[in-house]
């Protein structure tokens, strides 16, 4: 099976064997993204199986698709984005219950420090300071390996553009990574 078959059962059929093919041919890079954009590993696997179902079942409601992928990515980086919304408006909830004598609450998991080396947590610190936009491509650049082509397409916007993210994506990095570096 191909994924044009596999979309066609889907679209035509509603089959759940085609859709197990792409999702066995796209959880890696979607798994790779949602940790990109949420910085660990159980919430992206939750992203990835919420946005699963969510494609599965908006699929029948499709009149055609050419590519999966593109199409799914976009449901997940909305998603994504809306988890990673919902973390600041907690987070703002906790500094604010802190400040009026409310309990402490850690954010870190001790598996979470465990499973990283030091350099690497401080990548994916710096990474989760900057706008998501940011992590975003500098995930898919550096960390997923794709090209500029491959991002435009994914994103939906010029090639030009890309660059042009990934130049002030880098330069933001470098900003907030040298202050957290700092002794």
């Amino acid at each position: 099976m191909n994924e044009a078959q596999a979309i066609r059962l889907c679209l035509e059929h509603q089959d759940p064997v085609g859709f197990e093919f792409l999702v066995e041919q796209y959880r890696r890079e979607a798994l790779f993204h949602a940790r990109g954009f949420l910085g660990d590993a159980e919430d992206a696997a939750d992203a990835c199986q919420e946005c699963f179902t969510r494609a599965f079942l908006a699929m029948p409601r499709l009149e055609k698709m050419d590519a999966f992928y593109p199409w799914f990515y976009r449901i997940l980086r909305n998603y994504c984005l809306n988890v990673i919304s919902r973390r600041k408006t907690a987070t703002k909830y906790r500094v604010a219950a802190q400040r009026e004598g409310g309990v402490n609450v850690e954010t870190a998991t001790p598996l979470l420090l465990l499973e990283k080396t030091e350099e690497q947590k401080l990548v994916w610190e710096t990474l989760e300071a900057l706008n998501p936009e940011f992590r975003e491509i500098l995930v898919m650049k550096y960390i997923q390996g794709l090209k500029y082509e491959e991002i435009s397409q994914m994103l939906a916007i010029p090639r030009g553009t890309v660059m042009s993210r990934l130049y002030y994506a880098r330069k933001a990095f470098h900003a907030v990574f040298v202050e957290k570096d700092a002794p």
